[in-house]
């Protein structure tokens, strides 16, 4: 009766032990993805960083130039005006207006640096919100293999508490067989 009793919990021990293995395995792999998906949520939000600083930049950068062609064009306006109220002979006129010509030509410049540069601050500003949003869905998968990893982790805990009351069952058992053999032994004599 013990031999028949003893061979069908043994498959059944060692099938929980097998589980219990597996479990651990899965919590093991699932570990390694998460220090990936945390590796990969940090490289972003550093990227995500940077991005943010150089939009920064070129926003301080275009605001500069936007004061500059202010001014430029505060400087050409009085130019324009000492033009107005001067009356110089034809060389002078002509010095004056190639000078306003490179004025012109230098806030053409800033305008068109200016263009570039916005240009560039909206580019970054879209790269730091894909990269935002990157960041996001990164965060949530992490969560979601947080939650499975405490789930798996609870389960294989459960098992184990499972198998150590299955064992501690069976040596009850082994137990009071052994002692039922010792008593039939000794009524048998």
């Amino acid at each position: 009766m013990s031999e028949s009793f003893k061979t069908t919990v043994d498959p059944l021990l060692k099938d929980l032990d097998e589980k219990k293995e597996s479990f651990r395995r899965n919590v093991v792999s699932m570990t390694a993805e998460i220090k990936q998906v945390r590796g990969r949520l940090v490289s972003q939000e550093q990227y995500f960083v940077k991005e943010s600083i150089f939009r920064k930049e070129a926003e301080t950068k275009a605001k500069n130039m936007e004061v500059e062609i202010c001014k430029l064009q505060k400087k050409l306006e009085d130019r324009n005006y000492l033009l107005e109220k001067v009356d110089e002979a034809e060389c002078e006129k002509l010095t004056v207006f190639q000078s306003m010509s490179n004025f012109l030509e230098e806030v053409d410049d800033l305008r068109s640096q200016l263009a570039s540069t916005k240009e560039t601050a909206e580019t970054s500003a879209a790269s730091a919100q894909s990269t935002q949003l990157q960041c996001s869905v990164i965060s949530q998968q992490l969560d979601d293999k947080t939650r499975s990893l405490r789930e798996h982790q609870d389960r294989v805990t459960q098992l184990a508490n499972q198998l150590d009351n299955l064992q501690r069952d069976l040596r009850t058992r082994e137990c009071s067989q052994k002692e039922l053999s010792d008593e039939v032994i000794r009524i048998e004599r």
